[in-house]
């Protein structure tokens, strides 16, 4: 067995207990006499978690599934009932899902869930909309879908009125919710839990910050593998206790100069989601080049890594302020912006752009922003193909070759070439 050179954060090791236990708490949900919600797009968790309902989320299940080699028998489910391969994979996993469930067929242990009582989707993607409502009709429920206006003028008045338009369909949503549960909902506990998420967030933002200085104490293997806590527990003091312990652990590596991978050479930056069942693998591969990837959009400007727009005393404004941010993230030209602050304040080499089968939204404009890198930062990037949770769309062989070429290609760079 080759030696593993990924040098990984001992505290990430907590991640998988803590979402073991979400998804169990999900299971003993009915008998306990609450809700369980299916949500798929950037949903406030912090208005389920008011209520008490324990909320599954699509995107995050797809990923614990894919992680877990449990999502392909619930795929080839939906797919055997007519959802097209070409169809998002997340939403063939929840739908798999969804069908074993009705047809009471037997589900591996560790990916069964209850079918929902209501369902609740958010759709800066379009998919996640349509997916929000096709669950609910699947699953015979009420469906709630907030609406996430793509920004257009990119000024700070467009994005004042969108946070104002998904603030008011949350007062809708929280109605709805109030309906579904026989529950009254306390704004109170909201600004407590809405504290926590910006304590977490500054927390969370600190282990990032220091990924700056060389060698890296961690790679973007770390920062997905933490998402787990900022995504299904933000609001909890569970969250909190994990990324005090995270920056401990990354404070410390820094102190003694310890890097995540042996003789850093290259620093790179992940666009669109991660390839979920190969990160590690590809982490890895890169960190026999002497590569680390460093950050990506997913895990450094989104999970409310913008902590100044967290206003506590604004607990609504603030959740809705977000949605209206990862509504930007997804269009190449705000994400060229952040692309730059990021290769200035974190000493990047090169872009890793992904271009995803199933998963769509961020494919559009990225040869135009390998392109701009080129004229305007002067760093290559390279483009690879796969998809989020299905590896029918994934070649090692071909992603190996396309990664081999870019260091070659930073390598003679490095050399004036």
């Amino acid at each position: 067995m080759a030696e593993q050179l990924v040098n990984r954060l001992k505290t990430t090791a907590l991640v998988k207990g803590m979402m073991d236990s979400y998804y169990e708490d999900i299971r003993q949900a009915p008998g306990q006499g609450r809700k369980v919600i299916w949500t798929c797009g950037p949903v406030p968790f912090e208005l389920f978690r008011v209520l008490d309902i324990a909320f599954q989320h699509g995107e995050s299940y797809g990923a614990y599934a894919a992680a877990r080699k449990g999502n392909l028998e619930l795929k080839n489910a939906a797919e055997e009932e007519g959802f097209s391969p070409d169809g998002c994979s997340y939403w063939r996993t929840t739908g798999g899902l969804a069908l074993l469930n009705q047809r009471r067929e037997e589900v591996r242990p560790d990916m069964y869930l209850p079918l929902p009582d209501f369902v609740v989707g958010a759709n800066p993607c379009q998919t996640m909309g349509l997916w929000a409502d096709a669950l609910g009709r699947q699953c015979k429920v009420p469906s709630f879908i907030v609406d996430v206006p793509p920004p257009v003028a990119y000024t700070e008045e467009e994005f004042e009125r969108n946070t104002r338009y998904i603030m008011d369909q949350f007062k809708e949503l929280i109605a709805f919710m109030e309906e579904q549960t026989g529950k009254k909902f306390d704004y109170d506990r909201l600004k407590e839990i809405v504290g926590r998420v910006k304590e977490g967030a500054i927390l969370r933002r600190k282990s990032m910050d220091l990924c700056a200085i060389r060698p890296s104490p961690q790679t973007f293997f770390d920062c997905l593998i933490s998402l787990g806590p900022s995504h299904v527990w933000r609001g909890t003091p569970e969250a909190i206790a994990y990324y005090e312990k995270l920056v401990a652990e990354v404070e410390e590596r820094v102190a003694e100069g310890i890097g995540a991978i042996p003789n850093e050479r290259f620093r790179l930056y992940w666009d669109h989601l991660p390839i979920w069942f190969k990160v590690g693998a590809l982490s890895e591969f890169l960190a026999t080049y002497g590569a680390v990837l460093i950050c990506g959009i997913y895990t450094h400007q989104m999970f409310y890594s913008e902590v100044e727009m967290i206003d506590v005393e604004q607990p609504l404004w603030s959740i809705a302020a977000e949605l209206a941010h990862i509504g930007r993230c997804m269009d190449a030209r705000y994400r060229m912006g952040k692309i730059k602050e990021m290769v200035e304040k974190l000493h990047l080499d090169g872009l890793v752009m992904h271009s995803s089968r199933t998963c769509r939204p961020m494919n559009p404009g990225q040869q135009d922003i390998i392109g701009w890198a080129e004229r305007n930062l002067g760093i290559p990037g390279v483009l690879i193909d796969g998809d989020p949770t299905d590896p029918n769309y994934y070649s090692d062989a071909q992603t190996h070759t396309r990664i081999q070429a870019f260091i070659e290609m930073m390598e003679a760079r490095r050399k004036g070439v």
